[in-house]
């Protein structure tokens, strides 16, 4: 048991002081103890000024950095010429790396993870080796991610076919794919024009353009069934930019007009969230006897009415009249299904 203390123990002063070296500037006049113990701090090690001090002097004596001692405050530097370059991840590196892994996975090239990888895998050894202690290892702990929608399980892909996908929109090359559309059980062959890949909650979309139409059009990677790059160069729309079209309300699956939403909200939760999340810069809530109306500019999209369903009782659509009739049609045929 105390050896192990003793290992750990000396983990942590191999790490704190690796940490120590890394802040140190390539030149004078250098960065004072009070400054080193407050940027280590910063990172997560529970360290004292007299602490670094002492770890200055005996790292003084192992590698080539000085004190500038000719005026106070005394900074401390590399020599000149000296290599300032350390290999390894810092703290904040190693816990940022582990954050976004998971999350990059199906959006980076297999070549680009591949070369990354021993980074991913530099993190979490660094971690790991640290004492429970080290505050900066708690912080995974107290921060997350949760989807607004209802939580779903990640629908699976094959990885062949997203090392493809992957692969083609790196070099610019189309795809000869086999996709079974929504309902359909047989898979349709097509040649595409990767554009882009977007993740939308747990599902992976390339964005391309079918070979012999001009559209640009979504395709869920789990609907792929195989894919094989084609050495002909992609022909993107004239024009065509990713985050233009992602602005202009593509994943609302829609039309991509907008609309002047107005509508009664009987609920004031729902009125108070509204007002600290907008849905437009232009929205506007006026209180009345019993609700509150709300206006909008907002795109004319299947995400709309999937919100506004959700609502229930608590919404009534106002405006426009097309849409109200939509909504109260829906409704109507949801009660139905509960009248007996």
């Amino acid at each position: 048991m105390e050896r192990t203390m003793s290992a750990q123990g000396t983990r942590q002063t191999i790490t704190r002081q690796w940490e120590l070296l890394k802040q140190l500037p390539s030149r004078g006049p250098g960065i004072t103890c009070s400054e080193l113990t407050q940027r280590l701090k910063d990172d997560g090690f529970d360290v004292s000024k007299r602490t670094v001090e002492r770890d200055l002097g005996e790292l003084s004596c192992l590698f080539p950095i000085q004190c500038n001692d000719k005026s106070k405050p005394f900074g401390w530097y590399w020599q000149r010429d000296a290599s300032a370059d350390l290999p390894g991840l810092s703290l904040a590196e190693a816990m940022s790396l582990t954050l976004v892994e998971e999350a990059l996975n199906p959006l980076l090239p297999q070549s680009v993870l591949q070369a990354v990888q021993p980074r991913f895998a530099l993190a979490r050894a660094k971690l790991n080796s640290l004492g429970d202690d080290q505050k900066l290892l708690n912080w995974s702990k107290k921060v997350a991610h949760v989807p607004t929608a209802l939580p779903q399980l990640p629908p699976h892909i094959d990885e062949q076919v997203l090392n493809q996908v992957q692969l083609a929109l790196l070099h610019e090359h189309c795809l000869q794919v086999l996709y079974h559309g929504m309902g359909q059980d047989t898979g349709k062959a097509m040649r595409l024009h990767p554009l882009g890949l977007v993740q939308r909650g747990t599902v992976t979309y390339l964005i391309a353009r079918v070979e012999g139409y001009g559209d640009v059009r979504m395709f869920a990677l789990q609907r792929m069934s195989s894919a094989e790059i084609v050495e002909v160069a992609c022909e993107p729309p004239k024009g065509f930019d990713l985050q233009t079209y992602l602005a202009q309300g593509a994943f609302q699956f829609g039309s991509g007009k907008t609309l002047q939403l107005r509508v009664n909200l009987h609920c004031n939760d729902i009125v108070r969230l509204l007002r600290e999340s907008p849905l437009s810069r232009d929205q506007a809530l006026e209180p009345q006897e019993a609700q509150t109306q709300l206006t909008a500019t907002v795109n004319d999209s299947w995400q709309l009415r999937w919100w506004l369903l959700s609502l229930g009782e608590l919404v009534e659509v106002l405006a426009p009249t097309y849409l109200r009739e939509d909504i109260a049609m829906r409704v109507r045929q949801a009660a139905l299904h509960y009248e007996n």
